[in-house]
């Protein structure tokens, strides 16, 4: 047993389902039923066209000139907040059959390694996460010269191909001045170009990451994109319609009178007509048909919602699902301006 194990004997699965445990019957049921509308994954057009970039990509990193592989690749993925990139680049890793986990007589290797910069960082601090995330052991205090020194060998020896980078926009806080842009330069392109074993990028993150492809010209010239727009109306109503109808069979839900109703419309125009905000909006709506025990999703329960998720309560006016002229409203969840 290690010292880990010594401090937390539970598995962190053990450890929620001990927490769950003290549940209310009724809060186990709407978890349960969350549970079941989460799991739920609508494909749309955007679905397909990941998956041809992708596996161009793929295809392109992988071959060799004169019989090596010649250098790092990088894909943006770029989309506004709530867009559904992080979900998005999940799945097609997890489809991607060539990224697949590899199983040996000594153990399971991973070509992809991903991680999520949660704030602006240091180029030392993005070096020891990859490394960390890679399965390398930080046994002593590293110079950030030192990290990206070795960074190239050890992914190397792991059999990393790909690294994920979510968020990726923290790294623009790096790239301010001269000095500080030409060091992200180096040390993207110091993994990118090394000769052994190139490691190529998924960048995923707000629309200004593409900025990076301008900090060197292999960069640019090595780089795919993929961006993700706002969902378009009338033309694609018809996805909220099936994202609606899939979410509440896995819930139990009936879903008729939204569906045959302008509630589709509203459901985009308080989501920002973002892909992965429509299915929150929509979630949050199912969990408060699930805590008053309904068999149906009705408008009250989108306007519960919204509530909860505003500043909206005791301003009806300004809530998307109980006015009539809900287009007057800005996009979004309605939030008082502080003075």
């Amino acid at each position: 047993m290690t010292q880990d194990d010594v401090h937390n004997p539970l598995s962190d699965e053990d450890f929620l389902n001990t927490i769950s445990s003290r549940l209310t019957d009724k809060e186990k049921c709407v978890k349960e039923t969350l549970e079941r509308a989460k799991s739920v994954y609508v494909p749309c057009g955007r679905d397909r066209v990941a998956k041809m970039i992708v596996s161009h990509f793929v295809t392109m990193m992988l071959a060799k000139r004169a019989g090596r592989r010649d250098d790092g690749r990088v894909l943006f993925v770029t989309g506004e907040s709530g867009a559904g990139k992080t979900t998005l680049v999940d799945r097609l890793l997890s489809e991607t059959t060539a990224l697949a986990p590899v199983q040996t007589s000594y153990g399971i290797i991973n070509p992809v390694i991903s991680l999520t910069l949660m704030g602006p960082s240091t180029l030392k601090f993005l070096g020891l996460n990859m490394l960390q995330q890679a399965g390398y052991k930080i046994t002593r205090k590293y110079e950030q010269g030192e990290v990206w020194d070795i960074l190239p060998e050890q992914l190397h020896l792991r059999k990393v191909l790909v690294v994920h980078l979510d968020e990726t926009q923290h790294i623009l806080k790096l790239t301010e001045s001269d000095r500080e842009r030409d060091a992200v330069r180096k040390a993207l392109k110091g993994v990118m170009n090394y000769k052994p074993w190139p490691v190529s990028f998924f960048m995923s993150g707000l629309p200004g990451i593409t900025s990076l492809a301008k900090l060197d010209e292999q960069i640019e010239r090595r780089a795919r994109h993929l961006a993700l727009p706002d969902v378009q109306l009338p033309e694609e109503r018809v996805l909220i319609l099936k994202i609606i109808r899939a979410m509440c069979e896995a819930a139990g839900l009936e879903a008729n009178n939204v569906l045959e109703s302008d509630l589709p419309e509203r459901i985009a125009h308080a989501a920002r007509y973002r892909y992965g905000r429509i299915a929150q909006v929509i979630l949050a709506a199912i969990e408060q048909a699930a805590y008053r025990s309904s068999s149906a999703l009705t408008r009250d329960h989108f306007a519960y919602a919204y509530i909860e998720h505003s500043q909206a309560r005791g301003h009806d006016e300004m809530n998307p699902f109980l006015v009539d002229e809900w287009e007057r409203l800005d996009p979004g969840l309605f939030m008082i301006e502080d003075d």
